[in-house]
């Protein structure tokens, strides 16, 4: 989604901050908490796009109390088939059901520790977008990778695979998580220049492989041990929409400092 900068007359993305809990919150009641905390929070915040994402069982309970909310809330899965004979997957009709926006798909450990491949992703994102979701696209290089120099050329590759067989007009509503391996779950992210960068990059590529249009409307958000320390440094890059916090943001106070970072953010861009 493109927003005027009054300011300098620019379009300019419109910002995102969301949260994957993974496995860390497990409970009806500790959803409760934490999700009540987050929604009276930020619920000034207007000005860019939230969600939460939950393990499976609990997608409905949080859908009820962020139902009136300005938040949105999704998945960390799905399942590359509509129907049939997967047991224990979950099918994109019932996220669909359930109120969902975004399905978090192909993340690092996700990747690691339950084989997902390239191969894979497309098809899950195609079914989110037949389905009314919102592909929320995880990509990035591992540490030897980066070591080795050939970190811009698996981004590229996992890019190009998710975006194989969609539709042109589609593209645009995939959101992709830079998210560097190296970087997830460790003291310290990775460094805003360099995030810039692999942006700038991932922009490119899609400009060159499909059209300017569709490179500058999608949005590229950032995930990998983000803080609030590096969320100022960090949104302040051209190319980088969003902040996809991880374990920081199990703190409620965490995440509502970061969401209302990025919107201060914003209304100094929109010469608000």
């Amino acid at each position: 989604m493109l927003l005027l900068n009054h300011e300098s007359g620019v379009p300019m993305r419109k910002k995102i901050v969301g949260s994957s809990w993974k496995m860390h919150v497990n409970t009806k009641s500790d959803v409760t908490d934490l999700a009540v905390a987050i929604r009276e929070g930020v619920k000034s915040i207007r000005n860019i796009d939230m969600f939460l994402i939950p393990t499976f069982p609990l997608i409905e309970h949080l859908s009820y109390i962020l139902a009136d909310s300005q938040i949105a809330w999704g998945a960390q899965n799905v399942a590359f088939a509509d129907y049939g004979a997967y047991t224990g997957e979950v099918s994109a009709a019932t996220l669909a059901d359930f109120g969902c926006t975004y399905v978090e798909i192909g993340h690092a450990e996700r990747r690691t520790y339950f084989n997902e491949t390239d191969h894979s992703v497309n098809k899950k994102v195609r079914i989110c977008l037949e389905y009314g979701l919102t592909p929320l696209v995880c990509i990035g290089e591992t540490k030897s990778e980066k070591d080795d120099f050939v970190g811009k050329i698996r981004v590229k590759s996992q890019l190009l695979w998710a975006i194989d067989c969609v539709k042109k007009e589609d593209i645009s509503k995939i959101v992709f998580a830079y998210e560097p391996v190296w970087a997830i779950g460790q003291s310290e992210g990775a460094d805003a220049d360099y995030v810039e960068d692999m942006h700038k990059y991932i922009r490119k590529v899609l400009s060159d492989e499909v059209s300017d249009e569709v490179a500058q409307n999608v949005r590229i958000i950032y995930g990998g041990s983000v803080k609030l320390e590096s969320a100022n440094d960090l949104i302040n890059k051209e190319n980088v929409d969003g902040l996809f916090t991880g374990r920081f943001a199990l703190q409620a106070s965490n995440y509502i400092a970061i969401a209302q970072c990025v919107s201060d953010y914003c209304k100094e861009k929109e010469g608000k």
